[in-house]
């Protein structure tokens, strides 16, 4: 598989943010390698890893080189292999990188590596993960968003709005209840961000408007621009 041609591995998103939540959180981990991997070695880190046992929503696990990590290419970074293990909003997933032009959701994924990313083996993340340009960032939220409008139940939307607003005034990406509480404080209609904050943390409230969740992202992709 890798062996010792393993630089480091690094813990990232809402694990390190401090929003994780052991019944809905991925559990995501960054792997770096000296050297690309062979077709054999995908198939055997793949299996290896889908034969694990994760906590919460399971494994998002991506492994680039060490030129794609200290180098990212944008706006779509490339990376050698991506596994999910299935979760309760998913199936397992293998994705070959090597046969793809790169992943613009590793954008935010890489600058969270680098800016909290903690090693669970390797080197500190800042020595071994390059700089991600806030441009890239806010255009990898204004994707997110995008998405989300068309694909995501309502409180996911309303809270990656508050998180592309939260880096767009602070510079740094935060967790979607920590950016939800700060953007609350700050909204005309807080009472949209609180339901979602509700419905993020699994319990119960009322359905979020349509109506209202695009205000607030109207809101939000104004201020970016």
């Amino acid at each position: 598989m890798i062996g010792p041609e393993l630089v480091g591995a690094y813990l990232h998103g809402s694990a390190v943010l401090g929003g994780f939540d052991p019944r809905r959180s991925d559990l995501d981990i960054v792997a770096v390698s000296r050297r690309a991997l062979s077709d054999e070695d995908l198939r055997n880190l793949a299996d290896r890893l889908g034969a694990g046992s994760y906590p919460a929503n399971g494994l998002e696990f991506t492994l680039l080189t060490a030129d794609e990590a200290s180098q990212p290419q944008m706006p779509a970074p490339r990376f050698q292999l991506h596994r999910t293990t299935a979760g309760w909003d998913r199936h397992a997933k293998v994705v070959d990188g090597r046969t793809r032009e790169g992943d613009p959701d590793l954008v935010l994924h890489l600058f969270v590596a680098r800016d909290h990313g903690r090693a669970l083996v390797g080197p500190p993340a800042r020595d071994v993960f390059g700089e991600v340009p806030r441009s890239a960032v806010i255009a990898a939220m204004k994707n997110e968003l995008a998405w989300a409008s068309a694909h995501a139940p309502r409180e996911y939307l309303v809270l990656t709005a508050c998180r592309a607003w939260f880096f767009h005034a602070l510079d740094r990406v935060a967790s979607k209840v920590e950016a939800g509480r700060w953007a609350a404080g700050r909204y005309e209609r807080p009472d949209v961000i609180e339901a979602a904050l509700v419905r993020q943390t699994g319990a119960g409230a009322p359905d979020i408007a349509d109506a209202e969740s695009e205000r607030l992202v109207t809101y939000v992709e104004r201020v970016l621009a």
